[in-house]
């Protein structure tokens, strides 16, 4: 995996009233079921939200697991989310509630199997409580590729350059001899054809 951060014009670029007008846009767009602003929003603000999250709660995994359920909630909400006049504020503080909960689910998590332990005597686990534990990793794997095969071959070629290659869309565009506006379109049709779960499970892969 690339581990540079690809950056965006917007980025490269924007004031911050700029920004936050771009922000406020997406989310809207988020608002009205467009999914490929979802990935927009979290693909500039990973690297944002990651680190305040480190800041908070200390664990890079904690924070990056929250990012997640983060993103695939605004989904699954988008429907009832409100406008947002703020939108970095709005999620850092979406982001701080979500890692808490978290924290606070894996210290019960923690006080139980302490519990259990006291009375309990331990064991190792067995062949099949390991394949339950690795099942769900397989079974994303498993569902990105099938959804990759629905693709066209361009489609494929977009999403391994930008996401798995690690490409900005220009140097995508450059490298298939297209207009830039020509691999954004075809990108997006692209992510339409997966689920907000998968698309965050790519996405994962690509900045986590």
């Amino acid at each position: 995996m690339n581990s540079d951060r690809p950056t965006s014009s917007l980025e490269k670029s924007a004031t911050p009233a700029a920004e936050a007008a771009a922000n406020m846009l997406l989310w809207s767009r988020v608002r009205n079921n467009d999914q490929e602003a979802l990935v927009i929003l979290y693909e500039q603000l990973y690297f944002y939200l990651v680190n305040y999250g480190i800041r908070i709660c200390g664990d890079t995994e904690i924070t990056k697991d929250a990012i997640n359920d983060m993103f695939l909630e605004i989904w699954d909400q988008r429907q009832e989310l409100s406008p947002v006049t703020n939108v970095k504020s709005y999620l850092l503080t979406w982001l701080r509630r979500r890692i808490f909960a978290d924290i606070r689910q894996t210290k019960k998590l923690n006080e139980a199997a302490g519990a259990w332990s006291d009375t309990e005597s331990p064991h190792e686990l067995s062949y099949e409580e390991s394949i339950v534990a690795v099942q769900t990793s397989e079974e994303i794997k498993q569902k990105i590729k099938r959804a990759m095969a629905q693709l066209t071959p361009r489609q494929k070629e977009l999403v391994q350059l930008r996401y798995f290659d690690g490409l900005s869309m220009e140097e995508v565009s450059t490298r298939l001899g297209i207009t830039t506006k020509t691999a954004y379109n075809t990108l997006g049709s692209a992510l339409k054809c997966l689920s907000a779960e998968l698309v965050v499970a790519i996405l994962f892969r690509v900045f986590g």
